[in-house]
């Protein structure tokens, strides 16, 4: 059977369904559990199509982390609108629109999944240590009004801490959740920000 070759419109439109179904079907279900079959009932498409672009449920997973974190950054340029750094309150909003996104496949991912897309990560040049350190860093070095001791390492971990809170809202008391994230929000500002 010939392949079928797609024009680039085509390809985008294609792997745009895909990210979108595959993050959707991520979220209901976790990465085990979502197979590449269910990715392309979900998206409208044959097996077949989505082999012409993935190896692997891994290879495809590891796009859809590296599409994620281009759009997140997108949306950080468009808010710096040519300016160097953002100001304490519009990096307070971002800080606060990345704990409660539901876009961010992090939240849902846990470490044996990491362990499994790390070879795919590996072979397309996105260590999960490089993504621990640079997209922190970077984050934090368009904030201004920030402590030159903020360590990108801790602010990730708050990021982390207060994400899985969020998503894992049915383990915690949720009659005082927001208070609780709230507290944190104001540790994490305190942290970060000068007086």
């Amino acid at each position: 059977m010939p392949v079928r070759v797609f024009t680039e419109e085509e390809k985008k439109d294609i792997q745009k369904k895909m990210f979108e179904a595959g993050l959707s079907l991520i979220k209901q279900n976790g990465l085990t559990h979502t197979s590449v079959e269910k990715i392309t009932d979900f998206a409208g498409i044959g097996k077949s199509t989505f082999y012409n672009f993935y190896t692997s449920k891994e290879d495809f997973v590891v796009d859809l982390i590296a599409y994620e974190r281009n759009k997140a950054l997108q949306l950080i340029k468009e808010k710096l609108n040519g300016r160097p750094k953002l100001t304490v309150e519009e990096s307070k909003a971002l800080i606060r629109m990345i704990i409660y996104s539901q876009d961010s496949i992090y939240q849902y991912l846990n470490e044996d999944d990491v362990q499994k897309l790390y070879p795919a990560m590996k072979k397309k040049g996105m260590i999960q240590s490089d993504l621990d350190s640079d997209v922190p860093a970077y984050l934090l070095s368009i904030f201004e009004g920030l402590k030159s001791d903020a360590d990108p390492r801790i602010f990730l971990n708050y990021i982390r801490i207060m994400a899985l809170a969020v998503s894992q809202k049915d383990a915690l008391r949720q009659d005082v959740l927001d208070e609780t994230l709230e507290l944190m929000f104001e540790k994490l500002f305190s942290y970060l920000f000068k007086s």
